[in-house]
């Protein structure tokens, strides 16, 4: 059980760096440091998902180190960082005259980027809900912030498709409704696995008394 407290709180603590970089970067928007910051935070996330589904032994792992899960977890982790790399590749100057101009390439990778991390995450949190390592009801976190992402995007793409509203009153909306998802999936879940952790050190300690006395 040290182990595994251990583990979570580090890929907790990983969480929570990448959302406190996230929000620097969203108040130093412009600045030189904003692509530092970026990829840092990225860094971070995909670091600190790596360790929850790794983990230092199968039993630490929140998936058990199963395939399914995680595969799923491991692409959660790093698909942004290589999709941006790809997109790159695809798109050496990143703005085109005009539609017709995009690569086909270009237009097919999208429709992955859009399909595959969802996919992955659904499979992800599904897993970590089934595996039970994460005590309940905490192991339907990932999953309740995974909706929660998916809900944000579904508001803002039809807000912007029906134009509810003026653009910068959707723009901004849709900035604060991107903050809400992005503070959940990286503080709350960074914090959530940081107090499970130590909840889990405190149960140890009690039984080690418990045996003693």
């Amino acid at each position: 059980m040290r182990r595994r407290n251990l583990t979570w709180t580090i890929g907790g603590s990983a969480l929570v760096l990448s959302g406190v970089l996230i929000m620097m970067r969203a108040i130093m928007l412009g600045s030189s440091l904003s692509p530092a910051l970026t990829v840092i935070a990225e860094l971070a996330w995909a670091g600190g998902v790596t360790v929850f589904a790794v983990g230092r032994t199968r039993y630490e792992s929140v998936v058990g180190r199963r395939p399914l899960g995680l595969v799923a977890l491991l692409i959660v982790a790093w698909w942004h960082m290589g999709a941006r790399v790809v997109f790159d590749a695809l798109s050496p100057s990143e703005t085109f005259a005009t539609p017709a101009a995009v690569p086909p390439a270009y237009l097919i990778f999208g429709y992955f980027d859009l399909v595959v991390p969802l996919a992955a995450g659904i499979i992800a949190t599904v897993q970590i809900a089934r595996t039970r390592i994460v005590p309940s009801p905490w192991r339907w976190a990932p999953l309740w912030v995974l909706a929660l992402s998916a809900v944000v995007w579904v508001v803002t793409q039809g807000a912007y498709a029906t134009m509810a509203l003026p653009q910068q009153a959707m723009a901004d909306v849709g900035t604060l409704l991107g903050a809400l998802a992005s503070i959940a999936s990286t503080i709350g879940l960074g914090v959530l696995a940081i107090v499970l952790s130590e909840r889990g050190r405190a149960s140890s300690v009690q039984v080690f008394r418990s045996g003693q006395s």
